[in-house]
């Protein structure tokens, strides 16, 4: 459909919208403990609790964001989005051809594809492997290959929709 992208994604980008979208799915579960220990220290008149809700801030969310780094950052899937690869929009899917030699390329079949969404300076495309899987394609990436964002994100939405 289009020409293809060379892509290059940095981790940091990737951690920055995997952390982004597991806080938001989270934040009422993470939030209530802080909320309640700083209700009780206020109600009980005991610094206890405030130290206690500090320590589930700094102690027990990274922990969290750890635990989910570990299941969805080092996932095969993630690679797709970190390493230098030529992406394509073609008919069947997303075809990935990946610049290092020990990744072979793949074609993700659009029936793979769940939704495809807007994350920061980049598109989303949701995959239905498991929750906060996508593969990011950086606007910067689209634009230097000289294809207008409009065009490729109507594009890559009426494809994703046509196999839903």
């Amino acid at each position: 459909m289009f020409t293809p992208i060379p892509c290059i994604v940095t981790s940091s980008q990737y951690l920055r919208q995997l952390s982004l979208m597991y806080l938001r799915s989270r934040l009422p579960w993470l939030v209530a403990p802080l909320l309640l220990c700083s209700a009780l220290s206020v109600w009980m008149s005991d610094v206890r609790w405030a130290v206690v809700g500090l320590m589930l801030l700094f102690i027990v969310i990274p922990m969290v964001l750890a635990l989910a780094y570990i299941n969805y950052a080092l996932s095969a899937e993630a690679r797709w989005s970190l390493l230098k690869k030529t992406l394509t929009l073609t008919n069947e899917g997303i075809a990935l051809h990946f610049e290092d030699n020990l990744m072979h390329d793949r074609v993700i079949p659009w029936s793979d594809v769940t939704g495809v969404a807007l994350g920061g300076d980049a598109f989303l495309v949701m995959l239905r492997v498991r929750r906060f899987t996508f593969v990011m394609i950086p606007f910067d990436a689209v634009e230097q290959a000289s294809i207008p964002l409009h065009d490729f994100a109507q594009c890559l939405w009426h494809l994703a929709k046509k196999s839903a």
